[in-house]
C-alpha cells in the first residue's frame, strides 16, 4: 500500500461512520464505488449550515481518477473543504483555478494523489480524486452556508442530491468534457441525513414531504432524522412553518471592519384591490416532464383555470420542440373558454419531445396580448443547459416571469434566475407538495398592487452593501449585506416608497462565516481581479478559484490512472422511468438502464430511454498563430523561427493537418510511452516538411531527439492550441515531457516559439476520442 505523506493541517472525522457500498460496473467492465453520502445539518434563525460527507472506494487493481459531479442548492457559499484518504486527514485551501489545474496535473503526473473540487457552472461541482491506489477508500467532506429565506409563514430548506438529465449541449453551456454529468438506472447511492433545528425555529412545526423523517428532542433544539432507507434519487426538503416568524439584523465583527445582514419581511397587504390578470401560461410537456412532473403540471394548470376570474385574460402554451398556443391570442376567462382549456388540460401528456425552451418563450413574449403588462406562469422542470442568454433575452422582454419549477431534481438556480431577472417570483413544489397551495402563492404575488421602490436606512452609512432586488412581493423576505468601518446599533429601517417601513433592531453577534458569506455576494458585483481577490482572501470557491488537497505519496503511482466517472442516481420519477415498479422494470433490462448525457426522453409511453449519446466534441475552432516574427541567428534560432513561420500556413494544408492527425492518432491511446518520440514519427502524421527539417536542425546541434519532440508536443499542448485537447491526452503529453526533457533550456524556446498562438483563423476539426475524454 503507497503511503501518504500529509502536507497540511489535519481535521477529525467523525466516528462510526457507517459504509454502504453501492457498486456501480460500468461499460468497459470496470466497478467504480461511490459508498453513499452523510449530510449533517444545522438551522438557526435563517441561516443553514450544512456538512456534506462523500465516501468512495477503488475496487481495481490499478489506479484510477475518480470524477463526480453534484449540485448544490442556490445561493449556497461553499466554507470548506476537507479530504481523508488511505487514513490521512488533509484540508483543502482555495487556489486560483489555472495554478490548481497545473498544480493537480503536476500531482497526477508526479504519481502523488490530489484531490481538487471546482465550480463547473450554476449550482454545479466537480470533484476530483486522482490517483486514488488499489483498493484504497477516500472520504470527501465540504462544508456551506445558505440563507433561507421567509415566504409567508414558511421557510424552505432544501438539499439537492442529483443532476436529472437535461436537455441540450453542456460543452456550449460551459462545462469540460470531464465534468458533464450522466445518469445510470444501475447505482444506488445510500442517503443518511440528521439536520438540527435550533434557537426560535426549533418551535415550528416541521415537515417533510420528500422524504420520511422522525423528530428527536436534542439539548439544543429538535434533530431530523431519516426513519427508512434513503437515496441520492430526489432532493430532500424540510419546511418550517412559524406564526412567530420576525425579521432580523445582525452585525459581526470582519477583520478591521464589521458586517451585517438584514433580512427583512414584507408585511402582507391587507385589503389591497387586486388587479385583474392579463396571463400567459407556458407549461412544458418536453420527455423530461413525464411521470411525476406532468402529472404535477397537469394540476397546476387545472388549478390556474379554477383562479381566473371573469375580467382576466389568458392563453396556455404548451410546448417541447415546438410551442403550441391553446387559442391564437389572449382570450377573456369566460365559461366557454375555460371549459375549452380545461378539455385540452385534462389530457396533457409528456410528448412534445425535447426541452426548446427559448423558443416557447419568444412565441409566448411575442403573443399579442389584451395588456401591456401581461405576467408569463411558466411551470417546468427547469432542465435545460445553456439558459443564462435566455434569462437575458427574457429580462429585456418587459414580461414578468412567474416560474414553478416541478419534480424531484429541479433546476431551481435556472428558475430561481429567470424570475428575478424579469422581475417575477420562483416556487418549487415537490411531487408530494401541495400544487394548488404554490399556485394560489403566485396568482396572489401577480394580482397585488406594485410595490414601490425599496432603500435600506442604516443608522451609519455603510462602505457597500448589495444590491436590493428589483422587484418583491407582500410576504417575501428581503435579505441585504452591508459593511461598515465602525460598529453600528440602532435600527435599520426598510423603506417601500408608498408604505410604511419595516424597523428591525441591530443585534450584534461572533460569526466567523458570516463575513465569507457577504464576501461571495460581492462576488457577483466586483470585476474579475477583485473577484479574484476576494476569493482568495476569504478562501472561497468561484469560477476564477478551485479548492485543492495535494496528498504526497512515498511510493509513488508508476502509471496515469484510468478515468472513472460516478454516474448520477437517475431523479425518481424522470421521464416516467425514475420511480416505482417502472424503475425495476428497467434494472432488469439492460439495454434501457444506462442512461448518458445530453439524454431526451421523448415519450413516458416509451419503454426505452432515447440517448443522444456521450458528450464527444466533434468540431473545433481552429487556432491560428499571428504571422509576427523576428529573424533568428544562428542555427537554433533559424530553426525555432521556421516552426514558428510555418504554423501560419492555410487551413487547408501545414499545421491545419498535422494537428487533426496528431489528435486522431494519439488522443486515444493511453499511456505516456506511446506518443511519437521521432522526426520521422512525426512525418508518418503529415508534418509540415519545413517544420520536420527544422527539428532535425536543433537534433543536428547535439540535443537528443525524443528531448525535442516531447518538448515540441508540450508546447503545442501549453499554446492555445492545447484548449482543445482533451485533458487526458494533455496528461499524457506533460507525463511524457516529465520523463523525456532535461534540458530546458531548449524546452522554453519551444514554448516561447509557440506562445502566439490565437483561436481565430484555422478550421481544424477531429473526433475526440469517447475514452480520452
Amino acid at each position: 500500500m503507497s503511503k501518504i505523506k500529509p502536507n497540511c493541517a489535519v481535521f477529525n472525522a467523525p466516528a462510526g461512520r457507517e459504509e454502504h457500498p453501492a457498486v456501480l460496473r460500468a461499460r468497459n467492465g470496470h466497478e467504480v464505488a461511490l459508498k453513499g453520502v452523510k449530510v449533517r445539518g444545522r438551522l438557526q434563525g435563517v441561516m443553514a449550515q450544512v456538512e456534506v460527507e462523500q465516501s468512495y472506494t477503488n475496487p481495481q487493481n490499478t489506479n484510477i481518477e475518480t470524477i463526480y459531479t453534484f449540485p448544490l442548492a442556490m445561493g449556497a457559499t461553499l466554507l470548506g473543504f476537507e479530504v481523508e484518504i488511505d487514513g490521512k486527514k488533509l484540508a483543502g485551501s482555495v487556489v486560483e483555478k489555472k495554478q490548481a489545474e497545473r498544480r493537480y496535473e503536476d500531482a497526477i503526473t508526479d504519481g502523488d494523489s490530489a484531490i481538487m473540487l471546482e465550480e463547473a457552472g450554476p449550482g454545479l461541482y466537480t470533484v476530483n480524486v486522482g490517483n486514488l491506489m488499489a483498493g484504497e477508500s477516500a472520504v470527501i467532506r465540504y462544508r456551506y452556508a445558505l440563507l433561507l429565506a421567509w415566504q409567508g409563514d414558511q421557510l424552505r430548506f432544501m438539499l439537492p442530491t442529483t443532476i436529472a438529465p437535461r436537455y441540450g449541449d453542456p460543452l456550449a453551456d460551459g462545462l469540460q468534457p470531464h465534468q458533464v454529468p450522466t445518469a445510470s438506472l444501475l447505482v444506488d447511492y445510500p442517503l443518511d441525513i440528521a439536520i438540527s433545528v435550533e434557537g426560535e425555529l426549533a418551535g415550528a412545526n416541521l415537515s417533510s414531504p420528500s422524504h420520511a423523517v422522525a423528530f428527536e428532542r436534542s439539548d439544543t433544539g429538535t434533530v431530523v432524522q431519516l426513519n427508512r432507507k434513503a437515496y441520492l434519487d430526489r432532493d430532500f426538503i424540510l419546511i418550517l412553518q412559524s406564526e412567530t416568524a420576525q425579521s432580523s439584523c445582525v452585525l459581526t465583527a470582519d477583520r478591521d471592519g464589521y458586517v451585517a445582514l438584514a433580512s427583512l419581511r414584507i408585511p402582507q397587504c391587507k385589503n389591497a384591490a387586486q388587479r385583474p390578470l392579463a396571463l400567459k401560461v407556458a407549461i412544458d410537456c418536453s420527455g423530461s416532464m413525464a411521470g411525476s412532473s406532468i402529472n404535477q403540471a397537469r394540476k397546476a394548470a387545472l388549478e390556474i383555470l379554477n383562479l381566473l376570474r371573469p375580467q382576466d385574460y389568458f392563453n396556455i402554451t404548451l410546448f417541447g420542440d415546438k410551442p403550441s398556443h391553446l387559442f391564437p391570442a389572449l382570450v377573456l376567462a369566460s365559461a366557454q373558454n375555460i371549459t375549452a382549456a380545461s378539455a385540452r388540460l385534462a389530457l396533457l401528456d409528456a410528448d412534445m419531445g425535447g426541452t426548446e425552451m427559448e423558443n416557447a418563450l419568444k412565441a409566448v413574449f411575442s403573443m399579442s396580448a389584451a395588456k401591456e403588462d401581461a405576467a408569463v406562469l411558466l411551470i417546468t422542470d427547469g432542465e435545460i443547459y445553456e439558459y443564462e442568454k435566455l434569462v437575458q433575452r427574457a429580462g429585456e422582454s418587459g414580461h414578468c416571469v412567474f416560474t414553478v419549477g416541478v419534480g424531484n431534481a429541479v433546476n431551481d438556480v435556472f428558475l430561481h434566475a429567470l424570475a428575478s431577472a424579469t422581475g417575477g417570483a420562483c416556487e418549487l413544489v415537490s411531487p408530494q407538495e401541495g400544487m394548488a397551495e404554490r399556485v394560489v402563492m403566485q396568482f396572489h404575488r401577480m394580482r397585488q398592487p406594485r410595490l414601490g421602490a425599496l432603500r435600506l436606512e442604516w443608522p451609519g452609512k455603510p462602505e457597500w452593501q448589495t444590491p436590493l432586488p428589483q422587484a418583491v412581493f407582500a410576504g417575501d423576505t428581503v435579505q441585504v449585506f452591508a459593511g461598515f468601518l465602525q460598529p453600528v446599533d440602532g435600527d435599520v429601517s426598510l423603506v417601500i416608497e408608498g408604505s410604511n417601513g419595516v424597523p428591525c433592531q441591530i443585534v450584534s453577534i461572533h460569526d466567523a462565516e458570516l463575513p465569507r458569506m457577504a464576501a461571495a455576494q460581492r462576488m457577483s458585483l466586483a470585476g474579475d481581479t477583485a473577484v479574484l481577490q476576494l476569493a482568495l482572501d476569504y478562501q472561497l470557491m468561484s469560477k476564477w478559484t478551485n479548492y485543492l488537497v495535494i496528498a504526497e505519496r512515498a511510493d509513488k503511482a508508476d502509471d496515469l490512472p484510468e478515468l472513472h466517472h460516478v454516474p448520477q442516481m437517475l431523479a425518481a420519477g424522470w421521464g416516467g422511468v425514475g420511480d416505482g415498479s417502472i424503475i425495476s422494470y428497467a434494472r432488469s433490462s439492460v439495454q434501457y438502464c444506462e442512461l448518458d448525457a445530453p439524454i431526451v426522453m421523448r415519450s413516458a409511453r416509451r419503454a426505452a430511454v432515447d440517448a443522444m449519446g456521450k458528450s464527444g466534441v466533434d468540431t473545433y475552432d481552429i487556432p491560428s498563430f499571428l504571422r509576427k516574427q523576428e529573424d533568428g541567428t544562428g542555427s537554433a534560432n533559424s530553426a525555432m523561427a521556421t516552426i514558428k513561420s510555418n504554423f501560419t500556413k492555410s487551413t487547408q494544408s501545414g499545421p491545419a493537418k498535422f494537428m487533426s492527425n496528431f489528435a486522431n492518432r494519439y488522443s486515444s491511446l493511453f499511456g505516456w510511452t506511446k506518443l511519437p518520440d521521432s522526426v520521422a514519427e512525426l512525418r508518418e502524421i503529415e508534418i509540415d516538411d519545413e517544420i520536420a527539417c527544422a527539428l532535425l536542425e536543433i537534433v543536428d546541434l547535439g540535443h537528443d531527439e525524443a528531448e525535442v519532440i516531447a518538448a515540441f508536443i508540450y508546447a503545442l499542448s501549453e499554446s492555445a492550441i492545447g484548449v482543445k485537447f482533451s485533458r487526458l491526452f494533455k496528461r499524457t503529453i506533460l507525463k511524457r515531457w516529465k520523463m523525456v526533457v532535461k534540458n530546458h533550456e531548449i524546452d522554453s524556446e519551444m514554448k516561447e516559439s509557440l506562445a502566439m498562438v490565437t483561436l481565430e483563423a484555422w478550421n481544424w476539426q477531429f473526433q475526440a476520442a469517447e475514452n480520452c475524454i
